[in-house]
């Protein structure tokens, strides 16, 4: 990174977090954010991936274990009449050997967007989105505060992060749903043949919740990007609360497309300020005889009402003849 360049992100930066605490108490804007910082004790995955052998036949050796990471989410929200516009910024700070792990990397547009309350519509609480938005395909979130462990499991990589297009939504408690139109979300692919930048995606979700204790998701998105064309995302979750401060959260996502068919089953269990989340996942992919799967257990603690401890614990098997690889990590989440 140029100096110039890494002193404008840190002015920037800044920038917007100290305006943010004044402008957050102008009229309706509200500002809201977190910092995430994760220190990763053991990975097993990063084992030989840095530095040069002293000698020949040598090893290399291990930069990932015990360096932090930070990332800071600053995000903005107005609202004005029916229209609400929503920017969320992220700012993740790249660790550089013998640098002060202190390099702030560019900053990320999250979200861009605004919602439009269509008149008329308020019984089924309609509204157009436009703009670039987190995607609603897919069960695990991607914000720190959010998830409910410390990283994702492999289905998240399958389906859409953001999308930058319109997004007709509405529902009540009962059954809501949407319908998708924006660029082409899978045209980045590493086996896409360049030239699909033209073409967009539709898309429809539909979710139907009866009650707390089950509830169905499904959504749909196709895609120019071959050969990955249509994808199909089934979630089926819910809540069983055997005490009154005991919350038991299950979750069964089926994700397919052209080429891999996936399996995510996840289980949080909530007392009081204390959690505990098991998830398992695993991917077939057409024309490969492995079957990766993932487990991973963490531990969570609302140490402050703004301030959460993880503990994740992640093997990883790749499902050949590569050996499974250990992770363990300490996260701290912090948000205002």
């Amino acid at each position: 990174m140029k100096k110039s360049s890494f002193v404008l992100n840190v002015l920037m930066a800044a920038l917007i977090v100290v305006g943010s605490a004044g402008l957050g108490h102008a009229g309706d804007l509200v500002t809201s954010g977190f910092v995430d910082i994760t220190l990763p004790l053991t990975n097993e995955v990063a084992d030989g991936t840095c530095g040069s052998p002293a000698t020949p036949g040598g090893t290399t050796t291990n930069c990932t274990e015990l360096q932090f990471g930070a990332t800071m989410e600053v995000d903005f929200e107005k609202k004005q009449g029916p229209v609400t516009v929503r920017v969320d910024l992220d700012f993740p700070v790249t660790a550089g050997v013998g640098t002060g792990n202190n390099l702030l990397g560019a900053i990320i547009t999250e979200q861009m967007r605004f919602d439009l309350a269509i008149p008329g519509g308020e019984g089924l609480n309609l509204n157009l989105t436009t703009g670039v938005f987190n995607s609603p395909i897919g069960f695990e979130a991607q914000d720190a505060p959010d998830l409910l462990q410390t990283t994702n499991g492999q289905l998240f990589a399958l389906v859409p992060s953001n999308l930058a297009g319109l997004r007709l939504s509405g529902g009540n408690d009962m059954v809501s749903g949407s319908l998708i139109f924006v660029n082409d979300w899978n045209n980045t692919l590493p086996q896409v043949t360049a030239g699909f930048g033209e073409e967009n995606s539709v898309g429809i979700t539909l979710a139907v919740n009866p009650m707390p204790i089950v509830g169905l998701s499904f959504g749909y998105l196709s895609s120019a990007g071959l050969p990955t064309e249509d994808l199909i995302n089934v979630i089926v979750s819910g809540t069983v609360m055997p005490s009154a401060d005991l919350d038991l959260l299950y979750a069964v996502e089926f994700v397919s497309d052209e080429i891999n068919d996936g399996l995510g089953i996840t289980l949080n269990a909530t007392h009081g300020k204390h959690g505990a989340t098991i998830r398992y996942d695993m991917v077939e992919t057409t024309g490969s005889a492995a079957e990766p799967t993932t487990l991973t257990v963490a531990l969570l603690c609302q140490a402050a009402d703004n301030l959460g401890v993880v503990v994740e614990w992640k093997s990883s098997d790749p499902d050949t003849a590569a050996s499974a690889t250990d992770a363990l990590g300490l996260e701290f989440v912090a948000t205002f």
